[in-house]
């Protein structure tokens, strides 16, 4: 019986967010007015991850407008690792996308994430053309390749842009990837990557071009150190077997 018979959403989109009120708004609109008006087809999860700015108060009036906005609160700032994997817990869809609440990805180019899930389990947007948001800093334009080569060379991912935020899963991968799943920071992204290469799960890259958004979150100096520690631990916990299991007990999973 598919999600739709069962009165359940076929498409869950996650917006883990963090003191967004100001950006939050415009991007909920942008997607509501993109999809069909019903709950059968699309639910928006919103992620209020400790936000102090009235972020959970703006949520909770779209909520309130329109029965395909929900709203998860966490106690306190986790980081965007950990909003995203309660998004993912919360979501009832049969395919489950994440996406930046600040909305530099829109609809349409989500929509360029979900159909390539009907290829493969896990489809990532991939930031090719790094002069696409030429409104960025130019240090932030270079920077991000610099840390996508950092996390494939650490990882041996195989990617061209682990950091993209705007990723898909089919339902039964999401669980499995994010069932293991450990970092709480902005390293999550290549955690998610390096186990479903251990599990064998098909990753599709899908071309996207990202829009500037004023207020990124991101502190280049801090953030990076942090990003980087994790995936060292990351890293570590690989080599030690952790995210590792057999072919049968995989196959259990994605079954059940």
């Amino acid at each position: 019986m598919t999600a739709r018979l069962r009165g359940l959403p076929t498409l869950s989109i996650v917006l883990p967010c963090l003191n967004e009120v100001d950006r939050l708004p415009g991007t909920l609109a942008a997607y509501l007015a993109h999809f069909p008006p019903s709950r059968s087809e699309v639910e928006l999860i919103v992620v209020d991850d400790g936000s102090s700015d009235g972020t959970t108060v703006i949520a909770d009036q779209i909520a309130a407008a329109d029965p395909r906005v929900l709203v998860v609160r966490t106690t306190r700032n986790h980081g965007k690792g950990y909003a995203v994997r309660t998004g993912i817990q919360a979501a009832q869809g049969e395919l489950v996308v994440f996406t930046d609440a600040d909305g530099s990805y829109g609809p349409e180019q989500l929509e360029k994430v979900v159909a390539a899930l009907e290829r493969a389990p896990v489809a990532i947007g991939a930031r090719l053309d790094p002069q696409a948001a030429g409104g960025s800093p130019l240090l932030r334009r270079l920077a991000s390749p610099v840390f996508n080569r950092a996390m494939r060379l650490l990882l041996g991912l195989p990617y061209a842009d682990t950091q993209c935020g705007l990723k898909g899963f089919r339902r039964d991968a999401a669980e499995a990837l994010f069932s293991r799943a450990r970092v709480d920071g902005f390293a999550f992204d290549a955690e998610a990557l390096l186990v479903a290469s251990r599990l064998g799960i098909e990753v599709v890259e899908v071309p996207v071009v990202a829009e500037d958004r004023q207020g990124s979150k991101v502190r280049l100096g801090g953030d990076a150190l942090r990003m980087l520690a994790d995936v060292w631990k990351v890293r570590r916990a690989a080599a030690a077997g952790a995210y590792d299991e057999t072919r049968e007990n995989r196959v259990r999973d994605l079954a059940d």
